[in-house]
């Protein structure tokens, strides 16, 4: 049998950090559909996953970030609409990936969000159901 050297004292399960603002990368962005349990369940959203690049072991130990965007979408009421494009726009410019002021093509703008960096507020969530707290982005308003 081979033994394998585990140094398990050092094994711990990943904390959120503490609200500031930190380093971060776009790791993965993706297109999917909200799920069944959604309001409006079938609908485009990009789900991205951000790291934290900074150089502390909290920082490199901390879990990354799951950051749901609401897409705009035709049945929505105009103020729901100007809302996600607003929290889309506030996530684009915060991260500088390019878009069209007309519109974004899907696929392009998760291409060009993998590897964008930003320094970006995070806050902690509530604790869920299981009592686990997590990450959340805090976007920053958009300059006039």
């Amino acid at each position: 049998m081979t033994f394998v050297p585990v140094e398990f004292d050092d094994v711990q399960e990943a904390k959120p950090l503490p609200e500031g603002r930190y380093p971060t990368q776009i790791t993965a962005a993706q297109v999917k559909q909200t799920g069944e349990k959604s309001k409006n369940p079938g609908r485009d959203q990009i789900v991205v996953t951000v790291g934290f690049t900074g150089p502390s072991k909290e920082e490199q130990n901390a879990p990354v970030v799951t950051h749901f965007i609401s897409l705009p979408h035709a049945d929505d009421e105009a103020r729901t609409n100007n809302f996600k494009a607003l929290q889309l726009k506030r996530f684009l410019v915060a991260y500088n990936v390019p878009y069209d002021p007309s519109g974004i093509d899907l696929e392009e703008t998760c291409f060009a969000m993998i590897g964008a960096t930003a320094d970006i507020d995070v806050t902690l969530s509530e604790p869920d159901d299981n009592g686990n707290v997590y990450n959340r982005l805090r976007l920053p308003k958009l300059h006039d």
